[in-house]
Order: structure tokens, then sequence, then C-alpha cells
């Protein structure tokens, strides 16, 4: 008699239970697979972060955009390069004069920059990822207002950078702004014994300037002349000795640096965006500002500024007074004379109380970290700027808009860059 070969109820329960245990173990096999192969991820990239592959690891973010380690390692072997030549160069020159750049007062400020740039290597790479961050946001900030550069800009940009101008180029001086000065009103013939000139105020005893570079009584804004015709210059070699010139150039860089010939031309590009994007910011300056034409007399004390007060409240002359009281020796027999000065020339209590007096009112004492003044505004009015001046208020206006931009925007720094060799390999080409 045959047999009965169907599952019992038992053994269904039996295989399925089999089966469930088979998923379950491949669960757990791959899950476990996956949690090695993840590790396995993290530890890659651990390591690749920490010695990885110097041509795409970043040393920094801005807004997204990413600086790269090998970029950051070639521009900052290109700073020491530079560097190297400058303090060359100052060299060089302090021996021609028998001076010791590192001690001589035209040349100590800078040599000792550059010998402390080329000495700290994390201030060396601090400057160069700093200036990387400014190029970054230029060229965000230049895209946003659809400012480009163009083949031919570029190409004109490199041409000067070597002197070559295919079609002769003209090199004017530099003018200063049309200005004739103001006829002095009544109350300023009233007040003043000497009309100001041209020609800049003697180098003040006490400097109230804003800045350590600044002095008290500012440069007058001279009248312009009739500008010289510009004579065009003649190239000193042609178009094949500039290509060889710059074929050199590069070469040498990228023998020393690893510069690539995009990043060489970008170096143009970045040079370009940001004179763009400084006229874009400027386009509303005006080529001239409010200013003051201010005396002062200096004492030591409140009580001896009380006492020059009370003397002149009572009529005495303010010239005499100045001669006799004040200690700023280089204009109290000039009647305290300060000239024109804007905002931000001077020290910012002086400043403020000189812009906010009438012609003709002198103030109550105002203190200084030079001591007690008691000023007297003869002028105040807009004025036209030279042009250096303007452009220093260009460039002014285009380095805060940079530091607010580098405040408002997302900067992720890396601290790999500080493991790098920024030692230019030795160049072959001659």
């Amino acid at each position: 008699m045959a047999k009965n070969n169907k599952p019992t109820p038992s053994n269904k329960k039996h295989t399925a239970h089999l089966q469930r245990v088979r998923r379950q173990s491949k669960i757990i096999q791959y899950t476990a697979i996956g949690i090695f192969a993840l590790v396995a991820i993290l530890l890659v990239v651990g390591f690749i972060s920490q010695t990885g592959f110097p041509p795409y690891q970043k040393v920094a973010t801005v807004n997204g955009e990413s600086i790269s380690r090998s970029l950051f390692a070639t521009r900052a072997k290109m700073q020491v390069i530079q560097l190297t030549s400058q303090q060359a160069q100052l060299e060089a020159f302090a021996q021609a004069f028998g001076v010791d750049p590192s001690t001589d007062p035209n040349l100590a400020s800078q040599y000792s920059q550059i010998n402390g740039l080329l000495s700290s290597k994390e201030s060396l790479g601090q400057q160069t990822l700093d200036t990387l961050v400014d190029e970054a946001l230029i060229r965000q900030e230049a895209n946003k207002r659809g400012l480009a550069v163009s083949n031919e800009e570029i190409t004109k940009a490199m041409q000067e950078a070597f002197n070559f101008y295919p079609d002769g180029t003209a090199t004017p001086a530099p003018t200063a702004t049309e200005f004739t000065p103001p006829t002095l009103n009544p109350t300023q013939l009233e007040l003043v014994t000497i009309t100001p000139t041209a020609s800049p105020f003697p180098t003040p005893t006490v400097d109230l300037s804003a800045t350590p570079t600044a002095t008290l009584a500012p440069t007058a804004t001279n009248t312009a002349g009739p500008s010289p015709t510009a004579q065009p210059t003649a190239t000193p070699y042609t178009q094949a000795g500039f290509e060889e010139q710059l074929k050199q150039t590069r070469d040498n860089f990228a023998t020393q640096t690893g510069l690539t010939e995009d990043q060489f031309r970008i170096l143009f590009v970045n040079t370009l965006l940001r004179q763009k994007l400084q006229d874009a910011i400027n386009a509303d300056a005006k080529p001239s500002e409010e200013q003051v034409w201010a005396q002062h007399i200096l004492v030591g004390t409140e009580e001896e500024a009380n006492a020059v007060l009370k003397r002149l409240n009572a009529g005495e002359d303010w010239n005499k007074l100045a001669a006799e009281l004040s200690i700023d020796t280089s204009n109290k027999d000039n009647g305290g004379d300060l000239g024109w000065f804007a905002r931000g020339a001077m020290v910012s209590e002086f400043e403020d109380a000189a812009f906010a007096l009438k012609v003709g009112k002198f103030s109550q004492p105002v203190k200084t970290q030079f001591g007690h003044h008691i000023i007297r505004v003869l002028g105040h009015e807009e004025r036209p700027l030279s042009e250096s001046a303007f452009q220093q208020l260009k460039e002014g206006a285009f380095s805060t808009w940079l530091d607010e931009a580098r405040a408002a925007a997302k900067i992720k720094i890396y601290p790999y860059w500080k493991n790098l060799d920024f030692t230019p390999s030795q160049s072959t080409t001659q």
C-alpha cells in the first residue's frame, strides 16, 4: 500500500520556521556587511583627510565654493618667491646706499614685514589663505552683478604686465583734480591773517591724525595745470619676444610652484574682476568730500584750556594767544592753523568737535591723548579731491565692502594647510 507523502501540519510549521530563520540570517549578514563597508569608507575618508590626495583636498570653502589644497600650496609658494625677490631688492638698494635695511628708517618697516612672513610659515600661509578667500568673494559678487572678463582683456593685461604694447602706449603723469581755491568770505577775512596756500603745512609737533602715517595738517589740494601731451612709448620687443618671455615665466612658475596655465590666466582674471567690482561699488562716488578748515590752541590741562577760553571770551586776539600758549610748536606762530581736512584725518574727539562747529566759533575744551584743545573753525565746505585722494577713497569703500562680505559669508577653514611645505622647487629654465 502506497505511503502518504503529503506534509503534515507539523512539517509545514517546521519548514516555515526554517525559512524565517534563513531570511533573518541573511538580513543580519547584509547588515553586518553594510556596517563593515561604512566603517571602511569612514576609515578611507579619514585617511584621505589626513594624508590624502592634495589635488582634491579642501583647505577652505567660501559660500560653498572650495579652495583646493593644491591651489593653496601653489599660491603660497608663489608668495615665497615674490617676498624673497622683494627682500633681495631691498638688500641691494641698501647696499648701494651703504645703509642697513633692518634699521634704516625708510626701509626697516617693509624689510621687517617681509622677513616676518618668510620666517613664519603660519603667517605666510594665513595671508595666502586670506587672499584666496577674498578672491572667491570677489568672483561671487562679480558673478551676481554680471561682471565678466573677456579673452581680449586678459591678453591685454598679460601684455601690459610684461611691458609689451603692440600699438605703443601713452604714459601720462597723474594729474590732480582741477580746483581753484575759493575767495575768502568776510568772516574768514576777519578771522585769519594768513591765507592758506596750496603747499603743505609744516609737519606738526603733535600728530592728531587718525592713522600713524597721516599728518596733522593734510596737504592742500593743488591746482592742476595743463597736462602734457603723452607720447607713445616704443615697444621694447616683438610679439615673438613677448610670447617667449610669457612662456618662460609660466614654465618657471610651473616648475617652482606647480602653477598650471589655467591658474596663471586666473591670476589676471582675479585682478581684472577686482578692478571692475571696485568701479561698480564706487559708481556713485563723488570726487569731493566735506572738509573743515580749523585752528587750535593746545594746552596741557583742562584748567589751562578753560583759562584760554575765558581770555578769548573777553576779546583777546586768537593768534596772539596761540603764539603765547599753544604747545603745538609746528603751528602756534601761525594761529594754530591746521588747514583743510576731511573726516578720518584726525583723531575722533578732535574731528567730531571741529565738524560740529559753525564758522567763526570756537569750542569748549576738547580732550584728546595729546592734551586739551580749543578749536576754531574758519571754513566748512565740500571740496574736490586730488586724483590720488579720490583713488584712496574708492579703495577704502572697496575694503569696507570686502570686510562686510567676509563677515556675512559662510567660510569654513580646514587646518590641513599647516602641514604643507611652501618651499618652491628649483627652476631649471634660464
